[in-house]
């Protein structure tokens, strides 16, 4: 059941965080990717999520796994929604789809590793 739920999280967050990541604030002539920070906090919390309620941190590592993978299909589509590379046109664009394609996978260790932190065994007196 454990598995089960940490597919369906990676497949939720990189739904969800695709859709998400576009949304950019600007600022004057800027354009923060506050989408992208979103999607990353959404799919962050998951992975950890799964982890904790499992008390498994693999399963973070599955979801975060399985929202990459959904995510690299996604963005090599012909039709995507995700903008990747660099863009003179549409900069702010542009590093919202890097930040969320190559975020994803630093969230993931961070869930990891955040998760192992949470997890370890506690010694009395400490």
């Amino acid at each position: 059941m454990a598995v089960v739920a940490a597919v369906a999280a990676g497949v939720v967050a990189a739904v969800f965080g695709t859709v998400l990541h576009g949304q950019l604030l600007y600022v004057g002539g800027t354009a923060l990717p506050v989408g992208a920070l979103g999607a990353l906090v959404l799919s962050a919390s998951l992975f950890l999520l799964c982890g904790l309620w499992a008390r498994n941190v693999m399963l973070s590592a599955v979801a975060g796994a399985v929202a990459y993978g959904v995510v690299a299909m996604l963005s090599t589509s012909s039709k995507t929604l995700i903008l990747t590379g660099t863009s003179e046109v549409s900069p702010g664009t542009a590093l919202a789809g890097n930040l969320w394609l190559f975020g994803v996978l630093v969230v993931t260790l961070a869930a990891v590793v955040g998760g192992t932190v949470l997890l370890r065994p506690r010694r009395a007196g400490i």
